[in-house]
């Protein structure tokens, strides 16, 4: 009987959550994906007594497990609260029967769950019931930047999450969605400025002379990263130089999350068009930044041989305090960039625009070529139709 009471439950991670469907989003959680996440969150939750946590957690996985077999019931549907309640109860007590023989004590916990979470007088159900309505704000924020959709109709439930402890969390979902808000109604330019061949090809230096000429707003990477890594609060203080020493690349996640900040921080100051200098370095980052900030995006390549390269960093490194510019690392440096770039150039040919400048020549020589592209990837911007999420 366990096995089939665990071929029971395996139908939750295919039981879509109905009213993402319904309204529109495309590839929306399982059941079972919300129900790991609020139990998650119960654990994220600081300062409560450490009973309450437990029964949380439990309580999140226990309290929609009865839609393995009756599904995701919605408004929608036109089931009465009273019709519901009795579907999910002899759900519970079905899966309940499958499992009892095996062990009774967790067939009895999983009908007592249930009908502490429906209640909703105990200091865990409370918790869980708030932490459900949070759980969905959330959601709805991931689903906005990766589609583009507007969702707010979800943070009504705003008036419902009200415990104190859920306060920071839900004041970081209202934010983004006001971003979000902010970021449809006017026009995100980005111009990726990447190397294929590895760094030392003076993109730096052609990125400043851009910025001042056509007032695009430049963002160094490498340089967010090491201003985080400085900062005496953050917590990837050691975690950044530990990555760049190693020459392994940073979770995507970090790398967006910093470049949003950024972003976020200079549309409040009427910047709209972006020159991204050293990104992407992955697919990882392409596909996140794509999901979180924007998939309306142009690139521009700049190419250089391995040799001339090396001999550029190395007269770079005897002058440089980076902790990244010496013999060894720059070997490394070299070896992970030619072995995730091109990977991410054909990506990137794929999904836009994408334009190769080569630069082995002078600084004039190669900027006379990066500028009359950045004028062709500005025309056709403002041509253009606004297309997906910004």
């Amino acid at each position: 009987m366990q096995f089939f009471f665990l071929e029971l439950i395996e139908r939750l991670k295919n039981t879509v959550r109905k009213g993402w469907v319904l309204r529109g989003v495309r590839h929306p959680e399982s059941v079972s994906d919300h129900m790991y996440r609020m139990a998650i969150m119960c654990l994220m939750v600081p300062d409560i007594d450490d009973f309450v946590r437990t029964r949380a957690v439990t309580m999140s996985l226990v309290h929609d497990m009865g839609e393995a077999l009756i599904g995701d019931i919605t408004p929608s549907d036109g089931v009465s609260k009273e019709q519901k309640f009795e579907r999910e109860e002899m759900a519970l007590k079905f899966l309940a029967c499958t499992i009892r023989s095996s062990n009774p004590s967790f067939a009895d916990s999983i009908l007592d769950l249930w009908y502490e979470y429906e209640r909703g007088e105990s200091p865990a159900a409370m918790l869980v019931r708030e932490i459900d309505k949070l759980e969905c704000i959330q959601q709805a924020n991931v689903y906005e930047g990766r589609s583009g959709t507007d969702l707010g109709e979800f943070m009504a439930l705003k008036e419902k999450v009200t415990l104190p402890v859920l306060q920071p969390l839900l004041n970081d979902c209202l934010h983004e969605h006001e971003e979000f808000t902010k970021r449809t109604k006017t026009r995100l330019v980005v111009i990726f400025l990447i190397v294929p061949g590895g760094p030392g090809v003076g993109k730096g230096t052609q990125c400043s002379l851009l910025a001042e000429e056509f007032g695009l707003h430049h963002i160094s990477v490498g340089d967010l990263l090491r201003v985080e890594a400085a900062r005496p609060e953050s917590p990837y203080r050691d975690f950044i130089p530990e990555s760049i020493r190693k020459s392994i690349l940073l979770p995507a996640q970090l790398t967006t999350q910093l470049l949003q900040q950024a972003i976020v921080q200079a549309r409040s100051q009427e910047k709209h068009n972006f020159l991204l200098d050293g990104f992407p370095r992955s697919i990882a980052q392409v596909v996140d930044f794509e999901d979180k900030i924007s998939n309306d995006y142009a690139t521009i390549s700049l190419t250089c041989t391995e040799t001339e390269l090396l001999n550029r960093l190395r007269n770079r490194s005897s002058l440089s305090e980076r902790i990244d510019d010496n013999p060894e690392s720059i070997v490394r440096r070299l070896q992970t960039f030619n072995a995730n770039n091109a990977e991410v150039l054909g990506h990137l040919r794929k999904q836009g625009q994408c334009f190769d400048v080569e630069c082995s020549g002078s600084v004039s020589e190669v900027y006379t070529d990066v500028r009359e592209t950045v004028q062709q990837i500005l025309r056709i911007s403002e041509s253009a139709p606004k297309t997906g999420p910004n």
